[in-house]
């Protein structure tokens, strides 16, 4: 598993993304848009089940993360993400947070990165 502990890890880079989409300017242009109407209410919905304490839907909306992250091309935040997802489902209230933390940072990063494609 990669390391996602330390926040410098989690920087995108729109490399992968631009390998496979670049070449179709109207597909690219498609997903950059849901990636960027979608993904600031999923990190609310996170970040408000979090505070609930309501670790299984901390779970389900990093399972939708790790989906965007995924179609995004970010390994490394598919693997948070999951990684998230599974600590939310186990109990590991501690680790949850901290990678809520995490996937917060990332997407952020991915956002501003992807704004400017």
């Amino acid at each position: 598993m990669s390391d996602s502990s330390d926040p410098g890890n989690l920087s995108y880079d729109t490399a992968a993304f631009l390998e496979i989409y670049g070449d179709d300017e109207e597909l690219k242009s498609e997903i950059i848009a849901v990636f960027t109407s979608e993904t600031p209410g999923k990190l609310e919905r996170m970040e408000r089940a979090e505070q609930d304490g309501n670790w299984e839907e901390v779970a389900r909306a990093a399972h939708s993360l790790a989906n965007t992250a995924g179609t995004m091309r970010s390994d490394i935040m598919l693997s948070t993400c999951r990684e998230l997802e599974a600590a939310a489902r186990s109990g590991g209230e501690a680790k949850a947070r901290e990678l809520c933390g995490l996937v917060h940072t990332g997407f952020t990063d991915m956002l501003e990165k992807v704004r400017s494609l």
